[in-house]
């Protein structure tokens, strides 16, 4: 599950991502496995002035081999380089978007007529630096694998853990996120025929910066198999995404918590 064009659920899912982070690099000795449960509180969709509220499962399994499954990153590879470089690679799922209001995926009666946003298989080429076990910082790339006319998107993003007592931890995390044309045209722009059957003026969008985050996360750990963690997130649509017709609201904010078992 990949949420960063659908903008509630792969959102959700970075933000769920930012406690395992030094899990992951902290299990290249052995096996990690990890599952949880979740609720996120999101927009309809990126842009969108209507709220709704998704439960989210988490699983997080890592190899000593650094192949992981992530249920907010997909199935993927990590190298570990020298002088703390990194590159990781996935494959995943991106949501859509639907014209109308759904229960689980995003949408909003807003857009009737606009159409719906197929989802597609999505591959992400991730560079990064970290900083010792507390952070890191990114340089990354959706590529898509299939429904390739919804375009690329990419990012570059940072995550420290600011504060650590006893067993809290607050962390940090600042995104900058940019699209293609096809990618902002496909979720911010409206063409001839969405426009006659939306009544949205015709907008067209150029690829560039098309929205900001930043987010804080709390995570405290019961014991060394249970922890709780919640995390709050701000988005900020730029540029011609931020004026496209559809939009009914730039800043949206994304709130979720959940409590997570780790198998030892």
């Amino acid at each position: 599950m990949n949420l960063r064009d659908f903008s509630c659920i792969s959102v959700a899912a970075v933000c769920l991502c930012t406690a395992p982070l030094a899990r992951a690099d902290g299990a290249q000795g052995g096996y990690s496995v990890t599952a949880g449960l979740g609720a996120v509180i999101a927009p309809r969709y990126l842009g969108s002035s209507d709220y709704f509220v998704l439960p989210i499962p988490y699983l997080d399994v890592v190899t000593p081999l650094g192949i992981y499954i992530d249920s907010g990153k997909g199935i993927g590879y990590k190298w570990l380089l020298p002088a703390n470089f990194f590159i990781d690679t996935s494959i995943n799922y991106a949501s859509g978007r639907k014209d109308e209001n759904e229960s689980w995926l995003g949408g909003s009666n807003y857009l009737r007529g606009m159409g719906d946003i197929p989802g597609a298989l999505i591959t992400t080429v991730t560079a990064g630096y970290r900083l010792g076990e507390r952070g890191a910082v990114t340089l990354a790339a959706d590529l898509p694998l299939t429904n390739r006319s919804r375009g690329e998107t990419y990012r570059i993003g940072f995550q420290y853990v600011i504060v650590q007592v006893g067993r809290d931890s607050l962390s940090t995390n600042a995104e900058a996120d940019f699209g293609s044309s096809k990618y902002n045209q496909t979720f911010f722009g409206v063409d001839a025929s969405q426009s006659a059957n939306s009544g949205f003026p015709q907008y067209g969008v150029g690829s560039g910066l098309y929205a900001v985050r930043a987010g804080v996360t709390w995570n405290h750990q019961f014991n060394k198999n249970w922890s709780v963690s919640a995390t709050q997130q701000v988005t900020n649509l730029t540029g011609d995404a931020a004026n496209s017709p559809i939009v009914q609201r730039r800043a949206s904010l994304l709130t979720d918590a959940m409590v997570t078992y780790t198998f030892k």
